[in-house]
């Protein structure tokens, strides 16, 4: 247990002092902002899934004179240290699961920005993390983790098995997005080889407690024969 405390606060360390530097950054890009972004001042970025084998192709590194490029880096991190801390979160208890999927939602919307502005604010090739792709991907693996999060929730707040059922449905089905988007071939070299294995298995698992649920639903209301779960239900 104090490894786990000592591990978050370390994550929260972190992510006030990138907070500090987002807000350095953009002060900087209020105050000397040039044409076309540039500050002649050099940021360089290493792809946060470089493993430095450099096999499957993409930069390793990027280096350019572009505050926009600065804070798409600062806000990955962000995103990525909010998912970090979300991850290590005790959800047993109303303040970790509620700060947990804070933590998830927001990172997810951070990874969803950066995939709609990254183009437009490199204008050239970027580090594979930074493909809109692979924030595609983050961007839905985040919200499948806070839909969970609502999930534990229900159970834990003794919720109706029907209510139950569909948020676990619902938790599914993002599963199965995430996963799509995971296995997108330009993307899926830059997981860690258990990650993939991980969604496939709560996708399963969200699916079949949606089934279970609903039976005791069904069960509970006499509806026979109606104790499966329709997965074409939003």
């Amino acid at each position: 247990q104090y490894c786990v405390i000592s591990e978050v606060a370390e994550f929260t360390y972190l992510l006030r002092k990138v907070f500090v530097l987002r807000r350095f950054v953009y002060g900087i890009n209020q105050i000397f902002q040039g044409p076309n972004n540039e500050l002649h001042i050099s940021f360089k970025w290493k792809d946060a899934f470089n493993r430095g084998s450099g096999i499957f192709g993409g930069r390793n590194s990027l280096t350019i004179s572009n505050l926009g490029f600065e804070r798409v880096c600062v806000l990955f991190n962000i995103a990525a240290l909010q998912s970090s801390i979300a991850s290590a979160q005790d959800i047993n208890n109303d303040e970790g699961l509620k700060l947990a999927a804070k933590l998830f939602q927001q990172s997810a919307g951070i990874f969803n920005h950066l995939k709609d502005c990254i183009m437009s604010t490199l204008q050239q090739e970027s580090t594979p993390d930074l493909n809109p792709e692979t924030l595609l991907a983050l961007s839905s693996l985040m919200f499948a983790q806070a839909q969970e999060i609502f999930v534990h929730k229900a159970i834990h707040d003794n919720r109706k098995e029907a209510v139950i059922a569909k948020l676990a449905n619902q938790t599914g089905k993002l599963y199965i997005d995430a996963l799509k988007h995971m296995h997108n071939r330009s993307v899926q070299h830059l997981w860690d080889k258990i990650w993939l294995p991980v969604v496939e298995s709560k996708q399963s698992m969200f699916f079949g407690m949606a089934d279970f649920y609903q039976s005791r639903h069904c069960h509970s209301n006499k509806f026979i024969g109606e104790d499966g779960f329709d997965r074409n239900q939003p």
